[in-house]
């Protein structure tokens, strides 16, 4: 799936570079038609994982700058600069291994949509949480639903979601104007902005939650989500972009992250 105007942009830190090796590992074997450019935002482009990365896997390194290191700060400065390349986006954490093969048509199914439909700004790629609305799916776009704010609380989620490239990189925006009102810069310590920013995940809390629903009712911007096609955990694995979320938590490698590890590299 050859295409110049989608881009992937991982980002990471420091910390976390001994999972890069496996991820992009994961992502070549099992998205190879995934033809777009690979973007690693980070803020050691002489550490030998981020050569690695780039030897090995072709990946494209975006340097950001240390005062630009968190968690909403390192995204929002990459999607600065992407967003006068490239149309779309497809943002990955750092800890989503892919595990099975990527649906291939339901990218290029959704990709074609979204070039014909302005309004859809976002497609959630992850059903984690699927989308709420009863009945069938789009009948010209099988697999995917409207996320409709009455019924889906979660509108914005850190999941696999393709972007429009602008959009994204304004709702970053908004939700960093969010988090400088609750916790200020001048008057709060990194910890408690940390806290704020990812302990309690002001951008699916119900504060970000309520942000992301008035700005895209302001834009009047639309979003999609691949349906939930089984009640089983698994059933996440029955999408276009199969990978098994968050293999860091609190800090640490889930052990079936280590497996799969050991197992990979």
């Amino acid at each position: 799936m050859e295409r110049t105007d989608v881009v992937i942009l991982v980002n990471s830190t420091p910390a976390y570079y001994y999972i890069l090796p496996l991820f992009f590992t994961m992502l070549r074997r099992y998205a190879p038609e995934l033809k777009w450019p690979v973007y690693l935002a980070t803020e050691e482009m002489e550490h030998e994982v981020c050569k690695e990365v780039k030897d090995v896997h072709g990946v494209k390194l975006l340097t950001l700058d240390r005062t630009e290191s968190g968690f909403f700060e390192s995204r929002l400065a990459a999607l600065r600069v992407l967003k006068e390349r490239y149309t779309y986006v497809f943002p990955l954490q750092d800890d989503f291994l892919l595990e099975m093969p990527m649906n291939g048509a339901a990218f290029k199914a959704v990709l074609e949509a979204m070039d014909q439909s302005p309004v859809i700004v976002s497609a959630r790629c992850m059903p984690c949480p699927g989308p709420k609305i009863p009945g069938t799916c789009f009948k010209e776009l099988p697999g995917w639903k409207p996320l409709v704010q009455k019924m889906d609380t979660l509108g914005f989620v850190f999941q696999a979601t393709l972007w429009r490239t602008a959009a994204c990189c304004e709702w970053y925006e908004r939700i960093s104007t969010v988090l400088e009102r609750v916790c200020p810069k001048k008057t709060s310590t990194a910890a408690e902005r940390k806290h704020v920013e990812i302990s309690a995940n002001i951008a699916e809390n119900t504060i970000g939650q309520t942000e992301f629903w008035n700005w895209s009712a302001e834009k009047k911007y639309g979003h999609i989500a691949w349906d939930r096609l089984g009640s089983w955990k698994n059933a996440v694995y029955l999408s276009p972009f199969p990978y098994r979320p968050t293999a860091i938590v609190r800090g640490e490698l889930e052990p079936w992250a280590k497996e799969l590890m050991e197992r990979e590299l």
